[in-house]
This record gives C-alpha cells, structure tokens and sequence, in this order.
C-alpha cells in the first residue's frame, strides 16, 4: 500500500495550478508511471488547491483545517489577483505559525527572490524547470516527501518523550522545562497561535503542569 502525502498548491495563476497538479500526481515517477528514484516508488503525492484568501491568517487556517502535509507556494501570487502578500511573506508567516512544517517555493524570479528576500535556497525551485525537466520535478518531490517524514518523525519523538516524561512532572526543575519546551514545541507543530509561551507556562507551580499540558494528552489520544 501506497504512503499518501497530502500537498497544497497556492498560486493565483490557474494554468500554473494545473501544470503544478500533473507534476505532482507524477510524484518521482516517468509518465508511464515506472519509477524514476525507486526509493520513493511506493509513495504518492496528493495535490491540494487552495483558495487565495485576503490575508496570512486565513491562508494558514486554511492550511491548518484541510489537513495538509507540504505546500508549495508561489513567489509573487499577485499577477493575476491582487493580494497584500507575497508567497515568501507567506511562507514566513507559515513558519512562524506551524513549526517545522515542509514549505517550498516555486518562481519563474528566482534571481529576483534572493535579490529582495531572505528565504533557504534547499526551499525554492524554478518552475519551467518543475515543468519541463523530469530531474528538477523528481528533485522537488523527493524533497517533499523527505521533508514530510522528517517532520512526521519529530511530532512523533516529541509525543513519545512527552508520554515517558508526563509521569515525572514535578519531579524536577529540570523534567518540568522539557515538558514544557516539548508542549511548546506539539502546539506550534499543529497551530503556533495556539501555543502558550514557554516564560507563561513557567510561571506555574509544578503541582499545576499537569493541568497545564492537558491540551498535549488530548493531542496525543487523538492520534
């Protein structure tokens, strides 16, 4: 059985849309469906359009409630549709909100991006080159799946910590900030508005931690 990764596509360039959802379905295989990287023959890669909302917060609930695994993005976003962010901006925005969470970039601008952001060139890809260059789709989606599996492992080394240590809270200062760098670190993974600072969270007694992470043990039950 295949291991399904859902990505998000956001671009305001409907052609562009299309073009980005068959490269995708393609994952890292030719277009008789033989695999190109055999690695990643027993993986697909679904695609997800998202809708351009009016500003960063919507797009990241967005995001949030649809239950995605990656998005790409594109760097302007405005060519055919006027919004007050940028692709990068959101991406930004992106990871400040859900930490850890496998974001790329795709431009037709590259030179102009590293011109005028700062943004991690392993993250953008040229999209003709996506298009019409199997190597260059078969390097961005590999990514992709790589990235998802090493954010998936995190989450999932945090829980299992989380699980050994929720017994020991008050035991120690030292166990107490573990638990709470771990709590911090659960929340911002699946909505970082969500996420109590962890300066807030010290300032509770020990005797209290466990009320105070109860948000974790119901994130963890739900899985």
């Amino acid at each position: 059985m295949q291991e399904q990764y859902k990505i998000g596509i956001i671009d305001d360039d409907q052609s562009k849309v299309t073009q980005m959802i068959t490269m995708i379905r393609l994952c890292c295989n030719d277009e008789e469906g033989h695999p190109i990287k055999e690695k990643y023959a027993n993986y697909e890669l679904i695609p997800i359009e998202l809708s351009l909302l009016d500003n960063t917060d919507d797009m990241v609930e967005q995001i949030v409630e649809k239950r995605l695994d990656a998005v790409i993005i594109d760097y302007k976003l405005s060519s055919q549709k006027a919004v007050s962010y940028s692709g990068v901006s959101l991406a930004k925005e992106l990871c400040l909100r859900l930490y850890g969470f496998p974001i790329f970039v795709l431009t037709t601008y590259k030179d102009d991006l590293f011109d005028h952001e700062l943004f991690d060139s392993y993250l953008v890809f040229d999209f003709a080159r996506y298009i019409a260059e199997n190597e260059e789709r078969v390097e961005l989606n590999s990514k992709l799946i790589e990235q998802i599996k090493k954010h998936r492992a995190e989450m999932e080394n945090w829980k299992e910590e989380l699980e050994s240590l929720l017994p020991r809270a008050g035991e120690s200062a030292t166990v107490d900030e573990r638990i709470l760098e771990l709590d911090s670190k659960t929340e911002r993974s699946i909505d970082g508005r969500a996420a109590i600072s962890v300066p807030i969270k010290q300032g509770f007694v020990a005797e209290k931690i466990n009320e105070l992470i109860s948000k974790i043990d119901q994130i963890i039950e739900s899985e």
